[in-house]
């Protein structure tokens, strides 16, 4: 009998166990739940909160600058978090060739603005709009200048600051994978030209995230889009990059095989400061010594529209001819690649610190 009792007892405190576990587990929970299902009820889809921002800048302009100290703790923009959300559920995205500025808040609903309204100044601000799906909150900010984002948290606040790249990098740098989308550049072999551009870029791309040099590296392109030609130069000329380089690949003008090969690099001819040859030499020295490749020489790039536009040093690389069979295999070769992007890499330094 005792065995018996012993062994219902056993078997009620399992219970009682499981069940205070699945409590732990599912208590925490409850609140972000119940926050769904409310939210589900609210009509959604983006919309345009600027003037929410709007105001809330003529309402500052009109109080003491204590009073504005206060609100902003000298920042742009202020955010207020709800109570169940960190600044750690904060992730920014800067898509900087379309100058704009995508801010998620992981635990914010579609209701969000009319509870914990916008603070803050418009300047440089075009537009703000806003929208939320499953309690993730995506706030796009578009500018009318190419700036960075700078955000700080104190308290239930977040603030953000939006800066001239100058101010927050010693130099500029603009690099250009030529072609992408639609636009495939040469083919050949079922090689598109487009795809060993970006290759090339992605490749410098790692070299300057691992430099440890405060150099601000912005890139036209690092998927397969197609930015304008007006978009890619207007990224350099909107920075005030320092340097703009372009990746290429070269092809013979009738586009048939040849034995033609080797490296050339355009620079801008109408720069009497003779800054754009400069750095083209630059690049064509280092890819020559890298990759031993056949020197076709620098060339004026005046026609080539990005060349002509362009306010910065700006050198367009075409790193090989992929109309030569050899040739057209070794850019495909990771480690080529890589030799590539360093010698690119050492130019831009070399311009840049010596």
């Amino acid at each position: 009998m005792e065995n018996k009792v012993l062994g219902v007892f056993t078997a009620i405190i399992l219970a009682v166990v499981i069940a205070i576990c699945c409590l732990l587990i599912y208590v925490p929970n409850m609140h972000f739940i119940a926050l769904k299902v409310q939210d589900s009820k609210v009509s959604g889809g983006r919309v345009s909160v600027m003037s929410m921002l709007r105001a809330s800048d003529e309402e500052l302009q009109e109080d003491s600058e204590e009073v504005v100290r206060d609100v902003l703790k000298g920042h742009q923009i202020r955010l207020t978090l709800p109570q169940s959300v960190t600044s750690a559920g904060v992730s920014i995205i800067n898509d900087y060739v379309n100058r704009n500025i995508a801010i998620t808040i992981n635990g914010i609903g579609k209701d969000y603005f009319s509870q914990y309204p916008m603070r803050g100044n418009a300047d440089n601000i075009v537009d703000v709009t806003y929208d939320s799906e499953n309690l993730i909150g995506v706030i796009e900010i578009t500018l009318d200048d190419i700036k960075e984002v700078q955000m700080t948290s104190e308290g239930e606040y977040i603030y953000f600051d939006f800066l001239d790249p100058h101010e927050v990098y010693d130099y500029v740098v603009v690099v250009d994978a030529g072609h992408g989308g639609n636009v495939p550049g040469a083919t050949k072999m079922g090689v598109k030209e487009k795809d060993l551009d970006l290759q090339f870029a992605l490749q410098l791309k790692r070299m300057f995230d691992h430099s440890g040099k405060n150099i601000g590296v912005y890139y036209t392109r690092t998927d397969d889009s197609n930015p304008s030609f007006e978009e890619r130069v207007g990224l350099a000329n909107d920075s005030e990059a320092d340097l703009f380089l372009s990746i290429h690949n070269n092809s013979t003008a009738s586009g048939r095989m040849s034995s033609i090969n080797g490296t050339e690099v355009m620079y801008k001819g109408a720069d009497e400061s003779g800054n754009s040859k400069r750095f083209a030499s630059m690049c064509l020295d280092n890819l020559l010594e890298a990759l031993g490749s056949k020197s076709k020489g620098t060339v004026v790039g005046d026609d080539v529209y990005i060349v002509r536009m362009a306010q910065a040093p700006v050198a367009l690389v075409e790193v090989g001819f992929m109309t030569n069979a050899k040739e057209l295999e070794k850019l495909q070769d990771n480690e080529y690649q890589k030799k590539t992007a360093g010698a690119l890499y050492d130019a831009v330094v070399e311009y840049l610190y010596n």
